[in-house]
C-alpha cells in the first residue's frame, strides 16, 4: 500500500517544500517526468503537423516519423517519476522503460538513414523507401529482435538493472521497500527527519544494469557520425546547390542533429563520469538505506539521473522546433514566425522560473523566512526587464530559424512593394491587396505581420 493523499494535496506538499538539498530530489522527479509528458505530447503533436501539412516529400514523412520517435521516448523517459505509483502500478508503468530502449535504437536506425536523402546512389535511394508506411514497420521490429534474446535470457533487471521501491509514510514508522523485478532490495529503509515535510512519499531509485551503457553507446555514436556528415554538408555550398538541395533546410538540419547529439554525448560523458567515480546504480543506493557507507555518492546520482534525463528531454524540443522549421518553412505560412514565438516564450518562462527558484531558496537560506524577498528581488526587475530579455531570446531565435516565406507570401510581399512604392495605401490599393491576402490564402493577422515587414524593408 502507498497512499500519499489526494493527488493535488500531494504536488502542494512536494513542490512547496522544495529546497536545494537532498530533500529536493523529490519535487526534481516529478517535474522531469512532467517536463518529459508535455515534451513528448509537444513534438507528437509537430511530428502529426508536419504528416497533415500535404507534403508529398517522403524526406518530410521521414523526420515526422523521427519527430514521433523522439516524442515517444521524451514522454516515457521518465515517466514512472510522474507519480508516486504504488509498487503495482509501477510494475506496469515501468515496462515503459524497456520500451525506450527499443524505440532509441529504431530512432538511431531512422538518423542514420535519413542520409540517404542527401546521397546520390542506387543503395541511398533504396534506403529512403524503409520510410513508406508499407515498410517502416520494419526499424522498429528490428530494433525488438535485437534486444529480445537478451530480455528473454538475463531479464530486465539482469539487462537494464532493478528498481527500487520505497514507501514511508512519517517518520516514526519503518518505510516499507521493495524492488519492482523482484530481486532483493538488500537492506531495510528507514525514513529520515530530514524528508518528514514530504512524507506520506514514495521514492523510486532507477538502477543500471551491465547493457545500460552499452545500450546508450549504440544509440549515441553513430549519431555523432550523421552529425559530423551533415555539418560537412552544409559547408559544401557550391556541391549542395549543384545537385538541387536546399542549403537552409539542411543548415537547419545540421542546427537540429549539433544539439541533439550535443546533449547525448553530454549525457553519456555525465554516466561514464558518474559510474566511474560512485559505481553504478543499485537498489542498495537510495536515501533510505541506513547501512550505505557512500552517502556522497547516493545523493549525486540521484540529482545526476534525473537531470541527464532532463538535458535528453530538452533536446528533443529544440530538436523537434528546429526540424519542423527546416522542412515546412516554405510550405506553411508562418511556421516560422510560431516557432520562434514558442521558443522566445518558452525559454523566457523557463529563465524567468528558475531565477525566481534561485533567489527565493538563496534567501531562504541566508534569511530564515527570506524566500519572498528574493523572489521579489529578481521579480521585479524581470518584470521591468522583461522587454530586453525577450528581444534577446527572440534574437537568438532568429538566428536559429532565420525569416522565411512560402511562394505566396514572397508573391503577396512583391504586390505589397509595388501597392506601396510610393508610401501610401489608397483605399483601392487597400482592397485589392485585401482580394490578393484572400486568394494566396494568407490570414489577416498574417498579412498585417507581412505588411509590416514589407514597411520595414522599404524603410
Amino acid at each position: 500500500m502507498s497512499d500519499v493523499g489526494q493527488p493535488l494535496d500531494y504536488y502542494i506538499r512536494v513542490f512547496g517544500n522544495f529546497e536545494f538539498s537532498v530533500a529536493g530530489i523529490f519535487a526534481l522527479n516529478h517535474a522531469v517526468a512532467i517536463i518529459g509528458a508535455i515534451t513528448g505530447l509537444f513534438v507528437a503533436g509537430l511530428a502529426i503537423f508536419i504528416f497533415r501539412s500535404g507534403s508529398k516529400d517522403l524526406k518530410n514523412q521521414a523526420i515526422g516519423m523521427i519527430l514521433l520517435i523522439e516524442g515517444f521516448m521524451a514522454f516515457t523517459l521518465g515517466f514512472f517519476w510522474i507519480y508516486p505509483f504504488s509498487l503495482e502500478t509501477l510494475q506496469s508503468v515501468v515496462w515503459m522503460r524497456a520500451a525506450a530502449g527499443v524505440t532509441g535504437l529504431t530512432r538511431m536506425m531512422m538518423m542514420v538513414a535519413l542520409m540517404s536523402f542527401f546521397i546520390e546512389t542506387e543503395w541511398a535511394k533504396r534506403i529512403r523507401h524503409v520510410f513508406e508506411w508499407k515498410w517502416v514497420w520494419i526499424l522498429p521490429a528490428t530494433s525488438f529482435l535485437l534486444l529480445l534474446y537478451p530480455l528473454l535470457t538475463v531479464g530486465v533487471d539482469g539487462l537494464i538493472g532493478d528498481m527500487a521501491h520505497v514507501y514511508c509514510a512519517d517518520t516514526s514508522a519503518k518505510g516499507v521497500g521493495n524492488t519492482v523485478y523482484g530481486s532483493d532490495l538488500g537492506y531495510e529503509p528507514v525514513c529520515p527527519d530530514a524528508y518528514a515535510a514530504i512524507y506520506p512519499t514514495v521514492y523510486t531509485n532507477t538502477s543500471a544494469g551491465p547493457a545500460s551503457l552499452p545500450i546508450v553507446l549504440v544509440t549515441t555514436l553513430p549519431l555523432a557520425f550523421v552529425t559530423i556528415f551533415m555539418v560537412r554538408l552544409a559547408r559544401n555550398s557550391t556541391h549542395v546547390e549543384s545537385i538541387g538541395y536546399n542549403l537552409e533546410e539542411i543548415k537547419a538540419l545540421r542546427t537540429g542533429f549539433l544539439v541533439k547529439v550535443g546533449f547525448m554525448l553530454g549525457g553519456l560523458f555525465a554516466l561514464i563520469t558518474l559510474s566511474a567515480v560512485f559505481g553504478f546504480t543499485s537498489p542498495e543506493m537510495t536515501l533510505f538505506n541506513p547501512d550505505t557507507t557512500n552517502n556522497r555518492g547516493v545523493i549525486a546520482l540521484a540529482i545526476g539521473g534525473p537531470l541527464v534525463v532532463l538535458c535528453h528531454i530538452l533536446s528533443t524540443l529544440f530538436e523537434g522546433m528546429i526540424f519542423t522549421y527546416a522542412i515546412l518553412k516554405h510550405e506553411v505560412m508562418g511556421i516560422d514566425e510560431r516557432l520562434r514565438k514558442g521558443f522566445t516564450a518558452t525559454t523566457f518562462a523557463g529563465f524567468g522560473g528558475l531565477a525566481l527558484l534561485v533567489a527565493s531558496e538563496a534567501m531562504e537560506s541566508a534569511i530564515p523566512g527570506g524566500g519572498l524577498i528574493g523572489g521579489l528581488i529578481v521579480g521585479i526587475p524581470l518584470i521591468a526587464l522583461r522587454r530586453p530579455i525577450i528581444r534577446i531570446f527572440s534574437n537568438l531565435s532568429s538566428a536559429l530559424m532565420p525569416e522565411t516565406h512560402t511562394t505566396q507570401e514572397l508573391q503577396y510581399l512583391e504586390v505589397f512593394a509595388a501597392a506601396n512604392a510610393d508610401g501610401n495605401l489608397n483605399q483601392k490599393e487597400r482592397k485589392m491587396l485585401d482580394l490578393q491576402a484572400k486568394a494566396f490564402g494568407i490570414s489577416v493577422g498574417r498579412q498585417h505581420y507581412l505588411e509590416g515587414l514589407g514597411s520595414d524593408e522599404e524603410a
